[in-house]
């Protein structure tokens, strides 16, 4: 029987402001499984909450970037640093999308060629690919944003499937890309107004109420939140009474452990 996998946030924000005043925290999110110990996205703070939280980050052995902006990629040169044991090895993969990797006209490359030469492996994730890694499979899904190149994925892992939205307006295929995932880790960054590149309360209720019954996903984790977000909580509750799913909001510390069934905690820190 294969282990629980593992979701440790070391955040919940997002966007330019919340970026700045770090009240919810920007540093990612963590997914652990037998073989894996992968760091998505780690803005502003990756490496101060994994201290906060004892998470070891020598124990990285992929780091993942969604797109090109920097509550997403900051930390992620450090983190290849702890991969490879302080630069001193050729150790660890990472998987980005083709602007943190490469650049193109509209931004420079955000990990330096000397960091990208230190790593196993590299793989530009793009919408409709798939990169095995390990016990698990990344599936790049298409986002709507400021980088337009960027993406989410469908991450296939022995317990399940994890959808991450990636930062995106609500465009048609969010509805397929996220039907049939266990957990949906959801960027919305306001509650009441819309944002142009991101979701709002009414785009994730109406893309959970879309899908069929059989499938929606059995929890959805509110991520990205900007600093007009003043209720992560009352939010969650509104959007499970719209849709029927239980949904919560992302913090520094929520912990997700996933087998047969879901559960979830917040950890101290």
């Amino acid at each position: 029987m294969s282990k629980p996998v593992e979701i440790v946030f070391l955040g919940g924000g997002g966007g330019r402001w919340e970026t700045i005043k770090q009240n919810k925290g920007t540093g990612g999110f963590r997914i652990t499984t037998e073989q894996l110990n992968a760091h998505v996205d780690p803005g502003p703070g990756a490496l101060v909450r994994m201290n906060q939280l004892n998470i070891d980050p020598w124990d990285t052995n992929l780091l993942v970037v969604s797109h090109c902006h920097p509550d997403h990629y900051t930390d992620s040169e450090l983190i290849i640093e702890a991969m490879t044991f302080g630069m001193t090895k050729i150790a660890g993969r990472i998987i980005g999308n083709s602007s943190v990797l490469c650049g193109n006209e509209i931004f420079e490359k955000k990990i330096s060629k000397y960091h990208q030469s230190k790593v196993l492996e590299k793989h530009i994730l793009k919408v409709g690919n798939s990169i095995d890694i390990d016990d698990v499979s990344f599936n790049g899904t298409k986002t709507k944003h400021g980088d337009p190149y960027g993406v989410g994925f469908r991450l296939e892992t022995p317990q399940g499937i994890i959808g991450y939205t990636g930062d995106t307006e609500n465009i048609p295929s969010l509805i397929k890309d996220f039907s049939g995932v266990k957990v949906l880790i959801a960027n919305v960054v306001r509650a009441d107004i819309k944002v142009p590149g991101h979701m709002y309360s009414e785009d994730i209720i109406s893309i959970l109420n879309s899908m069929e019954p059989s499938e929606k996903p059995e929890l959805v984790v509110i991520y990205h939140m900007g600093t007009k977000m003043k209720e992560p909580d009352k939010f969650g509750k509104l959007i499970t009474e719209r849709t029927g799913i239980l949904t919560i909001p992302a913090k520094i510390g929520l912990k997700l452990t996933i087998d047969e069934n879901i559960n979830y905690e917040y950890l101290k820190y």
